[in-house]
Order: structure tokens, then sequence, then C-alpha cells
């Protein structure tokens, strides 16, 4: 007799798959009804319904509109560089396995590390009193109170720490995709005559484009909600220079206690990342490519 389809494997995944959803739902839920609400537990009488009057508060609150601007900035900067340089370094690498067998190693040394230790360890290293490059920096007179203590540098350095750290992985996302590239494509183009730069832009790069695609939203994913590395070098400071919004949504939520605002705040995050990532599919993945 043909068993229901209930009473083999559908069976057994079922209920994991039930229990995945809800521990991945409900918080979302629970924030998306406190938007709604006037929620704080720093304030006497508050949790009235308010409808939308959070998302109407964020667009005119100064200080979300500042973490905004942090943000772009610090996408803007980091994800072309760090896509640049891993295309480059995955590039170099992959023409002589020499490379590949000893530089790849040390190469992949900053990724496997933590972001918050990443932090920890640069915070301790950029300190002008104890810090060896701090010091330095400043018996050179270069950055006297440190890069992180003030609100022309900080930024800037936490950008340059994160290209160090999330380059590798780029990098070998890009690596992979030239080491699996046919070889007969390459093999015709210098049958034809094509030099390299023709054959890299004419071949190379055509094949790498869903490496690309998957290797951009990855880390504008993950650059966009950037927090523990930035906790720990600054905690958004000096002033807001460094307050991206993940940070503006941790101070909203859990320093000042503003639930119901805060929440507003959060789903304002969640709605921008969503539409940026659509868009970006769309754009990017021709629709025969897509899957049904």
């Amino acid at each position: 007799m043909r068993q229901s389809k209930w009473q083999g494997w559908n069976a057994w995944i079922l209920p994991a798959t039930i229990l995945c959803f809800v521990i991945s739902l409900t918080p979302w839920l629970i924030m998306i009804y406190n938007s709604f609400f006037s929620l704080s537990y720093t304030k006497i009488g508050s949790g009235g319904f308010i409808g939308l009057d959070n998302y109407r508060q964020v667009f005119t609150d100064t200080a979300f509109l500042t973490s905004i601007w942090v943000t772009i900035k610090f996408l803007a900067v980091s994800l072309p560089c760090e896509l640049l340089l891993g295309l480059t370094l995955a590039v170099l690498v992959a023409r002589h396995v020499f490379t590949q067998k000893f530089v790849v190693p040390i190469l992949l040394i900053p990724m496997i590390i933590s972001p918050t230790v990443v932090g920890l360890i640069w915070r301790l290293n950029l300190n002008p009193n104890f810090g060896i490059v701090g010091i330095f920096l400043k018996n050179i007179g270069f950055a006297k109170d440190g890069l992180l203590g003030s609100s022309q540098t900080a930024l800037g350095t936490i950008i340059a720490i994160d290209i160090w750290q999330w380059t590798p992985f780029l990098f070998l996302l890009f690596l992979a995709g030239l080491l699996g590239q046919p070889k007969e494509p390459l093999e015709a183009a210098q049958v034809d005559g094509a030099s390299v730069i023709q054959t890299f832009r004419r071949v190379t790069l055509p094949s790498l484009r869903p490496i690309f695609t998957v290797a951009f939203l990855l880390r504008f994913t993950d650059a966009y909600k950037i927090f523990d590395k930035i906790w720990m070098m600054t905690t958004g400071g000096p002033g807001m220079s460094t307050e991206a919004l993940s940070i503006y949504g941790y101070r909203v939520n859990f320093k000042y206690w503003h639930i119901g605002y805060g929440s507003a705040v959060v789903m304002i995050l969640f709605l921008v990342s969503y539409l940026i990532t659509l868009v970006f599919f769309h754009l990017v993945i021709p629709p025969e490519k897509k899957i049904n």
C-alpha cells in the first residue's frame, strides 16, 4: 500500500519547519504590533494606540536622519572598495598555484575573526595612550587624540577596518568563481586573438555576474546592519559621527526604552533593506534566469 506523503519524510520535517517559522516570525509580528502604540518603559501611562504616529515621527527625527546619512556613507565607500579589491586579488591569485596554496590562508585570517574581537583589537591598537598604532600616530603628530576619538576620522577608520576584514570574504567568492570557470570560452577568446583586457571584459566578467550578485547581496545585508564592530570601537561616537541605523535602533529600544517608537524605527530599517535588495535583484538578474 502506498504511503501518504505526510507519512514519509515530510511528516518529520513539518514540526521543525513550523518551529522555525514560529521562532522567526513571532518577534517580527510583536514588533509590528508594538509600532502602533506609544509604548515606553520610562513614561507613566504610555501604551495607548496611536496608529501611524510613530512612523510619522521617524521621518522628522534629526537623529534618525543623521544615522541614515552615516549608514549611506559607510555603504557607499566600503561596498565598492571590498568588491573591487576582492575581485582584483582573486584575479591575481587565480593565475598562480603557488599563491593559492600559501597566500589564500593568510588573506583569510581577518575574515575568520569575530567582528566583536576585531573591534576590540583595533580599539586597543588605535588608543593613543597604549596602543601600538595609536602611539606611533601620536608621535608623528597625526591624530593626537586617536583616530577613533575624532569625529573627522572615526567613520573613515571604521570603514577601513571593515574593508580589511571583509575583502577576503569577497575575494574567496570571486576566486571560487574564477577557478570554476569553464576553460573553453577563454581558449576560444585566445584563438580569436583577444587581448587579456578584452578577454576579461567579454568573457570573465559576464561569467562572474551571478557571483557578483550573491557577493553584493551578502555584503550589503551584513554591512547595512553593522553593529558589533562600531559598538566595540566607538559606541556610535564621537557625538553621532559613527551612529549607524542599527546603533540608533538599539539606543531607542534598549537605552531609552521607547519600545513603540523603536519598533517603528526597526520596521523601517527592514523595509529599506528589503526594497533595496528586491530592486537590485530585479535589475541584475535577467527575467529568464529567475526561479519561478
